[in-house]
């Protein structure tokens, strides 16, 4: 049959150069709208590397000078320092609560705000770009938090560790592109501060976590955080609680909030509000990567299925002008399921030879141009299909290809199959 699909196709090369000037065309203009959602809904599939399903976070604030019931003494930061952790207890001691920790900064997983680095294998000199993020050891960071567990010490050994002012933890990633092992306990980083090198020992290793939903695991250091001045912490206190399980979010947060209104006070610090993690996601979302990913899949759905009805609609009556020649088939002996085979053979070999010159057209500007990355792609250090240049573009070119192929045959189909099915003398007397 392929023999017969080759001839019939050159046979009909004036007729079939259109359709194929228009699937080259077609696989181009796919190309350029499916990248960028293809890797963006890549990203936003992968696992955050914790556990939000139960996590709530509360969010502190200050009474100013001029407010009822301020208390000038409680200006000194030990008294922030102990009233933070009194209401911190509070937190952990609430019915149904598993676990609290206070997070104290502006940098923190799926936060909007991030802070920066760069640091070093010892021996080493390459540098690595690295988020940080601090916590307060003996808080129960790491486990609250969920975050899993690496070599080495386990979260809840991680959190009771008694830290020195250098110490470090690492994400997994982090670790093996320094190190090459995710088993990174007891080496040592450094960096330079002026003349002076600092050496960083490595206390532990966490799984790798996406610091954005919509992002994938960039390489992150924790840094404990020794010695606090709470007088400049004031717009950054935080706690997080942990819900134990078959514990109601809903039923929590109904029961939280007014209690959380009337009894976390302490010093001059109040709880201002509370929301689940997810909420909290959903909101940083909102400003915007949720609208521009919505904008981003509406405008590729609108186009493909323009397109698609397009190309439906072209194939559609391409088949139906083939009456006569199904007719000779027919009265030649050719069965129905064979002539649907035939047509539609022909449909996919033109697909093939479309797709395969439109995406290597669309090859000649992705060498000078590059593939679309996805967001925060700079602190990117995970290899993956969307970082690796030949796989990224065999993927999109495979589905590119898929799509072309289901609507040329659903185009091509219908129509063949309603034709194969009428009688030869018919067929001929109508052309």
């Amino acid at each position: 049959m392929l023999k017969l699909i080759l001839k019939n196709l050159w046979a009909r090369r004036r007729r079939n150069g259109w359709l194929l000037a228009e699937l080259i065309l077609v696989s181009i203009v796919t190309w350029i709208i499916l990248d960028p959602v293809i890797v963006t809904t890549y990203d936003r599939s992968i696992p955050l590397g914790y556990d939000t399903d139960r996590l709530c976070l509360v969010t502190l604030s200050t009474l100013q000078p001029q407010a009822p019931g301020y208390d000038e003494e409680a200006e000194d930061s030990a008294m922030i320092m102990k009233s933070y952790f009194n209401l911190t207890r509070l937190v952990k001691d609430y019915p149904g609560v598993e676990s609290a920790t206070p997070v104290l900064g502006f940098a923190y997983p799926n936060s909007t705000g991030n802070a920066n680095t760069s640091i070093r294998a010892e021996g080493d000199t390459l540098d690595l770009p690295v988020m940080i993020m601090e916590f307060i050891p003996h808080t129960n960071f790491f486990e609250t938090y969920g975050f899993r567990s690496g070599r080495g010490r386990t979260p809840a050994e991680l959190s009771d560790y008694d830290y020195t002012e250098n110490d470090i933890v690492m994400t997994e990633n982090t670790a093996e592109h320094l190190f090459h092992t995710k088993n990174a306990g007891n080496k040592r980083c450094w960096s330079r501060e002026g003349n002076d090198t600092i050496y960083s020992p490595v206390i532990g290793v966490v799984g790798n976590f996406k610091a954005t939903s919509d992002s994938r695991p960039a390489p992150v250091i924790f840094r404990p955080l020794i010695s606090i001045d709470m007088e400049d912490a004031y717009d950054d206190m935080r706690i997080l609680l942990r819900l134990k399980e078959n514990v109601s979010m809903k039923r929590f947060l109904h029961d939280f909030q007014p209690w959380m209104v009337k009894e976390l006070r302490a010093g001059n610090l109040f709880a201002r509000n509370v929301r689940s993690y997810e909420a909290l996601i959903t909101k940083n979302e909102s400003y915007d990567v949720t609208p521009m990913y919505r904008r981003n899949l509406a405008m590729a759905a609108f186009f493909l299925i323009n397109l698609c009805l397009g190309v439906i609609g072209t194939f559609w009556l391409q088949t139906r002008t083939r009456r006569e020649e199904v007719g000779v088939m027919l009265s030649f002996g050719g069965t129905p399921g064979y002539i649907v085979r035939l047509l539609m053979g022909e449909g996919a070999m033109l697909t093939f030879i479309a797709a395969l010159t439109g995406c290597l057209l669309y090859l000649q500007y992705a060498v000078k141009e590059g593939l679309e990355r996805g967001s925060n792609w700079r602190q990117i250090i995970d290899e993956c299909w969307v970082t690796d240049f030949t796989q990224h573009f065999l993927v999109v070119s495979l589905i590119v290809f898929s799509i072309l192929l289901a609507v040329v045959l659903i185009g091509i189909y219908i129509p063949a199959r309603k034709i194969s099915r009428i009688p030869p003398t018919e067929a001929l007397r109508d052309e």
